[in-house]
């Protein structure tokens, strides 16, 4: 409601304009009157109301000098309107003069009041718009120049004030970043910043009741606030734990907050600003845990190493098994060392590409279409969004499953005729160096189940048959051909001569030289 002021000589007019007139209804509130211009001067200068409808013939002061006062000499910025029984032209010459909004003569008719009324409701509407769009954007350019630490000690001491800030109290930066769940990696991102504020001031209101507006500073994905008012007895931690509960429940999303060290003066504030970004590093490292205070963290040490070899070795073996519980089980393991190990973002982020791309490449040279698959953007694109650590480690979960699925699909059509294929390629280069590890990777397929499937569809394990194969050459060789033992067992894939050798006796219950030595 805009506050209006009346003031006119005859009381009973002035109770005929409020009860006549729907104030409310045009957006005004009539909170005091007066019967002559001095007193209104005075009223006007203590609460600056919005709006004075005023006579202009008055005992001690009129209402053209009063309105001449106020705008000229005191520069207050209030709306007049003139109600006056003279139909005077020279009048109506002064109201424009001074930017009077309209001059009405008496008596007042009601419609033409309230059109005027609702006229300059919007007006002001307007204007308060305007005005609270440039202090925002003045308030925007002092925080940033601030946290850059650009100001100097004087300017800084000018900030107080238009900031809106108490002097001799703590300052405090906080980020307050909502995070995306799981679900929404699928949709366009939404900026939120807006509402954001908006639920942050009302959370204040709710804690705080008739404080200031916090000043805000929009970032690159979470909103910055300088916090300088705490509510009695509480900490900043307190605080910041009550508005990240209120904020999650509003944003019916996942909200961190990150509190900078406390400073003493505006100068400091990008102190304040590091270190809250510093509190954010801990960030993937907690789960469960939203509110991250740099004095509680300082002191731990990260590490920016990579993760361990052997859980990503665990982790592609449970993926080409397609074992889900193993699956988990690694993804788990992953996670837990990046915990323990207080493992940076940066180096986060790389040992998770690193499985990623791997993962990736395997489907490629299965010759998979992985722009089908759900999960494969949302993961690429992670570090760019905000994701708390148990909805990073459930993307990534469900980007190893989606993979494993996949390939696993691709062994199963393999399966229906592919094995042929694979007999044929050992049939044909049973003489070179293969193995049932390197064909399963010729043909995109986990070693063990290939030779499960291979053992199911012709009754004999791969290695027996690789060795059938050979024997029956070398026995070829050694009927048709004068090459030496060593020379056979080389045409045949064996690189070590002895081991041929025993390898022949086993199935042919005699050596090499004792089977050409029975041909003659």
């Amino acid at each position: 409601m805009f506050r209006v002021l009346l003031v006119d000589d005859e009381a009973f007019f002035r109770q005929g304009l409020k009860e006549l007139i729907g104030w409310e209804r045009c957006g005004f509130e009539v909170t005091g009157e007066t019967d002559n211009g001095e007193d209104a001067l005075h009223m006007i200068r203590e609460d600056a109301p919005d709006l004075v409808v005023t006579d202009i013939r008055m005992p001690v002061m009129d209402g053209l000098e009063l309105i001449q006062k106020a705008v000229q000499e005191y520069k207050i910025n209030t709306k007049f309107i003139i109600v006056s029984g003279y139909d005077e032209f020279k009048y109506a010459q002064q109201a424009v003069k001074y930017g009077v909004c309209d001059f009405l003569l008496k008596p007042i008719d009601e419609v033409t009041m309230e059109d005027t009324l609702m006229e300059l409701r919007g007006k002001l509407e307007r204007e308060a718009a305007e005005a609270q769009r440039q202090q925002s954007l003045r308030s925007h350019e002092i925080l940033s120049s601030l946290i850059k630490g650009e100001l100097s000690q004087e300017e800084a001491e000018g900030c107080y004030d238009v900031l809106g800030l108490p002097r001799n109290v703590s300052l405090h930066y906080l980020f307050i970043e909502v995070n995306e769940p799981e679900v929404r990696f699928g949709e366009a991102r939404i900026d939120e910043a807006l509402d954001v504020r908006s639920r942050l001031h009302e959370a204040m209101e709710e804690i705080m009741p008739g404080s200031p507006p916090v000043q805000t500073l929009q970032h690159r994905g979470r909103l910055g606030a300088v916090i300088a008012r705490l509510p009695e007895h509480w900490s900043i931690e307190r605080l910041a734990r009550t508005l990240q509960s209120k904020l999650a429940q509003a944003m019916l999303c996942p909200v961190c907050l990150y509190i900078g060290e406390p400073v003493q003066h505006l100068t400091e504030l990008k102190q304040a600003y590091v270190s809250a970004n510093e509190a954010m590093r801990f960030k993937l490292l907690e789960e469960k845990r939203y509110v991250f205070s740099y004095v509680e963290l300082r002191g731990i040490e990260m590490n920016g190493m990579l993760m361990d070899n052997s859980w990503f070795a665990r982790l592609n073996e449970s993926m080409e098994e397609n074992d889900e519980k193993a699956i988990i089980e690694a993804v788990e393991g992953i996670f837990q060392q990046f915990r323990d190990g207080r493992f940076t973002p940066e180096a986060i982020r790389t040992s998770l590409h690193r499985c990623v791309s791997e993962a990736l490449a395997s489907l490629h040279r299965m010759k998979l279409d992985t722009d089908v698959m759900l999960y494969k953007s949302a993961i690429l694109t992670w570090y760019d969004r905000n994701v708390t650590s148990t909805t990073l480690k459930e993307l990534f979960a469900q980007f190893v499953l989606e993979c494993s699925r996949l390939a696993a699909e691709q062994r199963k059509d393999f399966a229906k005729g592919g094995v042929q294929k694979v007999k044929s390629y050992i049939d044909a280069n049973y003489a070179s160096n293969i193995s049932l590890k390197s064909i399963a990777s010729r043909f995109y397929m986990n070693p063990v189940y290939l030779g499960q499937l291979f053992k199911k569809t012709y009754g004999t394990y791969f290695n027996d048959y690789v060795l059938h194969l050979r024997v029956n050459e070398a026995k070829r060789l050694l009927r048709t051909t004068d090459l030496r033992v060593y020379e056979v067992a080389d045409q045949i894939g064996f690189n070590n001569v002895e081991y041929f050798v025993s390898q022949f006796e086993k199935l042919e219950g005699m050596t090499p030289t004792e089977y050409r030595n029975s041909l003659s």
